[in-house]
């Protein structure tokens, strides 16, 4: 299988907007953790000066990109930043091919069904449907814990040896609950029985209370271009009935996404 490789311009391309680049930095520092900010937070994490990060905020903020609070100063986004989200998730080709596929299971199976894509060798959530009476966790929109989530292993497991490697490299094997793997050892261990099995299986790893079976989407050129997953409530099932119930599920929602999948 292949690695996806980043296309997206470089700073040594004569074409590259440096301003451009500095602006989407700044609106990429807030997500579900981070929802506000001060100037001088602004500027120390994106290392752009003071003066430059003011007038970048200060244009953000009057085009409705960011807001600030005129008491407390604190940064936020804006809603022309839910506006734009909106439209690139509603044009977005792969929402269009995983959606049909995804409504149809949950409509048969009354599961909770997450999907997300592969950018930069990060997992972005792309679409969810939620489980009627259930337990109810949002992941966040990034992906950040690849090695304790059903959506993350599955990924993990479609890599070739050498990008995971790479990859494992840069992760901070944190332990969100006591079920986390917490070891390069034991997450390669764990890898190794998904890629045998076809599925992931994430037991309360990154919440308690929840079970997850994951699967990854693969195009014809080997290529993990995203993956999904079926969450459910220890309270509803143990993780054996969860697999039981649901490994062959997610495999053929799976195989029936990948044709549509792009090259």
């Amino acid at each position: 299988m292949k690695e996806r490789t980043k296309t997206s311009g470089r700073p040594a391309d004569p074409y590259f907007s440096k301003i451009i680049e500095k602006g989407l930095r700044i609106l990429n520092l807030f997500t579900p953790e981070t929802q506000s900010l001060t100037l001088k937070d602004i500027a120390a994490r994106t290392h752009i000066n003071s003066t430059s990060t003011f007038r970048f905020v200060e244009t953000l903020v009057q085009l409705g990109y960011l807001k600030k609070d005129q008491r407390t100063k604190l940064i936020r986004l804006g809603t022309m930043s839910l506006a734009l989200s909106h439209q690139i998730i509603k044009s977005f080709d792969m929402l269009q091919i995983v959606r049909p596929h995804i409504d149809d299971v949950f409509e048969k199976l009354n599961v909770t069904i997450d999907s997300a894509i592969v950018e930069d060798g990060r997992l972005v959530l792309l679409y969810r449907r939620e489980a009627k009476e259930t337990l109810i966790f949002r992941l966040p929109l990034l992906s950040p814990s690849m090695h304790c989530s059903a959506l993350g292993k599955a990924y993990l497991s479609g890599l070739p040896d050498e990008a995971l490697s790479r990859l494992l490299d840069g992760l901070t094997l944190t332990r969100r609950t006591p079920h986390s793997l917490a070891s390069r050892t034991a997450v390669l261990a764990d890898l190794r029985r998904t890629r045998e099995r076809g599925y992931a299986l994430n037991n309360e790893e990154y919440v308690l209370g929840l079970i997850s079976v994951g699967a990854p989407l693969i195009n014809r050129d080997g290529v993990v271009l995203g993956v999904i997953s079926f969450d459910v409530s220890t309270v509803q099932f143990t993780l054996e009935e969860a697999e039981k119930r649901f490994a062959s599920a997610v495999l053929q929602l799976a195989k029936d996404i990948q044709p549509e999948l792009p090259v």
